[in-house]
């Protein structure tokens, strides 16, 4: 079983300490620009990249370039739901490779964009959130939008107005603005949807799920 370094912060709040303790499993924070380069130096042998959570706003960002010499140098390097996410959609024909509902929507929507995947938190364990990432209401509204009632045209007025905003002001109740003023949503409505965002988590079920999955273990190498 191939030993996995996994860079995460944000995404994994609230998740069980359990989840995140598989055999093998290193638990890094959000991967900065020289991370990457710095694991493969302390590393004899290729493993496992699982790229999640990185930062770019108060420092460089993971760079595609040490990415790719981890791939070069035989490691697997997964992307999800966030940064990974990301990188997994820019180095797609390099090798890497990315799983769950976030990474696909770059497949899915032309305008995608990655600062859907953004938001502000915490610098420090445990990465309390302060925004609420936009993709996480882009997938609550797909999986509760008919359930709920909620019109088509109003999910996507809901939308298009917070696209318009700065990623840090994207909270929770700037959404429920949004989804009531400029999706004419019932309050009532606005809030059941909100809450069920909150225990689905897009990004966070894509993180649950690899891990769950740990499809490098599937993977044949020479």
């Amino acid at each position: 079983m191939p030993s996995v370094s996994l860079f995460v912060g944000p995404t994994a709040y609230g998740v069980a300490p359990s989840v995140l303790a598989a055999p093998g499993m290193t638990i890094r924070p959000p991967a900065r620009r020289g991370d990457i380069e710095a694991l493969l130096q302390s590393t004899k042998r290729p493993a496992v990249i699982v790229l999640c959570d990185g930062i770019f706003h108060d420092h460089p960002a993971v760079s595609h370039a040490e990415l790719c010499q981890a791939l070069d140098a035989g490691w697997q390097v997964w992307g999800v739901s966030s940064l990974g996410a990301i990188r997994a959609f820019e180095l797609r024909d390099e090798g890497m490779r990315g799983f769950g509902y976030v990474r696909a929507q770059f497949d899915r929507h032309d305008d995608f964009t990655d600062d859907e995947m953004s938001l502000l938190y915490f610098p420090e364990p445990p990465y309390f959130p302060i925004s609420e990432p936009l993709v996480n209401l882009r997938y609550a509204l797909e999986e509760r939008r008919s359930a709920l009632g909620i019109e088509t045209a109003a999910a996507k007025r809901a939308l298009r107005s917070l696209r318009e905003l700065w990623f840090g002001d994207r909270t929770l109740a700037r959404m429920r603005q949004a989804l009531i003023e400029d999706g004419r949503v019932a309050a009532a409505t606005a809030d059941a949807l909100l809450a069920w965002l909150q225990a689905n988590r897009a990004k966070t079920l894509d993180l649950i799920a690899v891990l769950d999955a740990r499809p490098w273990q599937r993977v044949v190498t020479r």
